[in-house]
């Protein structure tokens, strides 16, 4: 009789390690779980034990960006800032400014920034470090410019009206003159058939003419209701900001960043070293 040797089981000893492994994954997983579980009051109980550099750290980072702001170059100590509005002027040479740096800053001591939006605003900017010379050479500027819009205004103002006048004579001329006395002589009724053609001609060309003239007269009447004279908005001189505060705030803001990864690295670096100081 054939005795049968007993095959062994592969498959099921396979799946006998598969088991074990992931129990071992398991218990790993566990056990990291137990040991994080407090490591946030972990690292609370030692800020806590180190709230005082919550303190310094910040303070020195934000007296740092203090002093940093006065390391911001500056054209000068002082600012002189002028806005004036151009009203209805549109031309280059009194809005360019490159032709303003040119024709009024001349004698203009310090450094010249100058902007023309487009909302028909002039704005200067001045920067010196003496207050009272500033004063004097944004004044004369902003004058001089104020005063060349202004006398541009006033002649195209009055050019204006007198091209409203002069059409108003030229109406009247027409309406009073040639219309009159061509009525007149039509309504006679002595006239031949070809005086009568051309006298007939010279009204509708002369009421076209006078329905030309009325349309000007009308719409430069219109345009002188409208037109803005220039003016000055603003002028002032001010200390030029050196952004104490923006810098401060972000020295702070740093400085709380700074404090909590340093003894972050602090605590880890402890904590390693005890590990190693056990094995």
């Amino acid at each position: 009789m054939r005795v049968r040797k007993a095959i062994p089981d592969y498959r099921k000893k396979q799946h006998t390690g598969i088991e074990e492994y992931l129990l071992f994954l398991k218990g790993m997983v566990v056990l990291l779980a137990e040991q994080k579980r407090f490591v946030l009051y972990e690292y609370l109980v030692f800020f806590w034990k180190k709230k005082a550099f919550f303190l310094i750290i910040p303070l020195i980072f934000t007296l740092l960006g203090f002093g940093g702001s006065y390391l911001v170059p500056k054209d000068g100590k002082y600012v002189g800032n002028a806005t004036v509005f151009t009203g209805s002027i549109k031309l280059k040479a009194l809005t360019n400014p490159i032709s303003i740096e040119a024709d009024y800053g001349k004698d203009v001591h310090g450094v010249m920034d100058i902007y023309v939006s487009s909302e028909s605003y002039i704005k200067i900017k001045i920067y010196d470090d003496n207050k009272e010379r500033l004063e004097q050479d944004l004044q004369k500027m902003t004058a001089g410019v104020e005063w060349a819009l202004v006398d541009s205004f006033d002649r195209r103002y009055k050019a204006t009206e007198d091209a409203i006048a002069l059409n108003q004579r030229k109406y009247d001329a027409l309406e009073e003159g040639v219309l009159a006395s061509s009525s007149a002589k039509l309504e006679s009724n002595n006239l031949t058939i070809e005086e009568t053609s051309h006298i007939t001609s010279l009204l509708e060309y002369t009421e076209f003419e006078m329905a030309s003239t009325a349309t000007s007269i009308s719409k430069m009447k219109g345009d002188l209701e409208f037109f803005e004279p220039p003016s000055i908005v603003s002028q002032n001189v001010n200390e030029v900001d050196t952004y104490k505060l923006e810098f401060s705030l972000a020295g702070l803001i740093l400085g709380v960043f700074a404090t909590f990864l340093i003894l972050m690295l602090w605590n880890y670096i402890n904590e390693a070293r005890r590990n190693y100081s056990h094995d």
